[in-house]
């Protein structure tokens, strides 16, 4: 038998285990580790919500903010000047007196009798009268539409430049004028130039072909009157081609012009001095136009008149903007 206490076998003689006859030990303590509850890697509950999903936006690009430089207030006095509204005013005027030119067209037999009343009896045979009134006929008819609608898009556009560039300029919240006029006013520039230089070649082609034609043929008795139309036609394609260069050089120093206005009023940079020669070749225009206003009230009639008058006025303050502007440059000491 073995001892319920301890566990050692009991003496044969029936005497009680030896543990009995030992004082008591204490009691060890042994340490249990706590039971970890178990975790559920299973499926979420029910009432499990997803933490919000955050994207990378992309990031927001705002515009450059450029200085504002005294040369903004030169620029936006110029285009709030009264000689600029002036200007805008009378460019809306004079498209509106072309529209109207268009619009009511001389009677065709009206415009021959005035060019044979004026030509050398000896040149009337030339080309007959009935010939030149079915080629002014057709070519009316046949423009009319067109031309106002060309008139619209490209005098509608072109006035629209000067207002958008007056307007900014004159608003006061705004601490410099908007460029989008200048742009417009630039393409079309851009467009007259290329124009000029096609019709320059065109003219010294057709120069040559007419002169070819006509040196090669004999006209009998008429050989002293076509020599002289000969030098004239030759002169007149002279004087045309020379006028053309000095219009191509125009234009190229006012696209120079624009951009340069253009680029000041994005940088603050000041800009250079403008074209004398764009000034002189303004004024030249406005005395041609003045004297051409009555030869075009005895061909047209006298609906012709206020659109000529336009012109004349239109030329010189386009010289007169030129002036101003270098002065007001000059006045600020910004003049280069």
């Amino acid at each position: 038998m073995y001892c319920t206490n301890c566990g050692r076998k009991l003496p044969e003689d029936g005497s009680p285990c030896v543990c009995r006859q030992q004082p008591a030990q204490p009691e060890q303590q042994t340490y249990t580790q706590p039971v970890q509850p178990q975790q559920n890697y299973g499926a979420p509950t029910q009432n499990f919500q997803m933490p919000p999903q955050y994207y990378a936006q992309p990031p927001v690009q705002y515009p450059v903010q450029r200085p504002i430089t005294p040369v903004h207030g030169v620029l936006k006095s110029f285009f709030a000047s009264p000689l600029f509204l002036i200007t805008a005013i009378l460019f809306s005027a004079n498209l509106l007196f072309q529209i109207i030119a268009s619009l009511f067209p001389q009677d065709p037999a009206y415009i021959v009798n005035q060019i044979y009343s004026n030509l050398p009896y000896e040149m009337q045979f030339i080309v007959s009268p009935g010939d030149l009134y079915s080629a002014l006929s057709d070519a009316q008819s046949g423009t009319t539409v067109g031309t106002v609608i060309g008139m619209l898009i490209t005098g509608g556009l072109m006035a629209a430049a000067y207002w958008i560039t007056y307007i900014s300029a004159k608003n006061p919240s705004v601490p410099a004028a908007k460029t989008a006029g200048l742009t417009i006013m630039k393409v079309f520039s851009i467009i007259n130039l290329v124009v000029m230089s096609f019709a320059e070649v065109l003219c010294v082609v057709l120069a040559v072909i007419f002169g070819v034609a006509l040196a090669g043929n004999d006209y009998g008795y008429m050989d002293e009157m076509m020599s002289v139309i000969f030098v004239f036609l030759i002169a007149a394609c002279i004087f045309g081609f020379v006028v053309l260069i000095f219009e191509i050089i125009y234009e190229a120093k006012v696209i120079k012009m624009l951009n340069s206005a253009k680029n000041a009023m994005l940088t603050g940079m000041v800009p250079n001095k403008a074209s004398m020669f764009v000034a002189v070749i303004c004024f030249i225009s406005a005395a041609v136009s003045f004297f051409s206003v009555f030869g075009d009230a005895v061909l047209y009639g006298w609906i012709r008149v206020p659109l000529g008058l336009t012109s004349v006025a239109l030329n010189v303050l386009y010289g007169l903007l030129v002036l101003q502007f270098n002065k007001m440059l000059k006045n600020a000491g910004m003049a280069r």
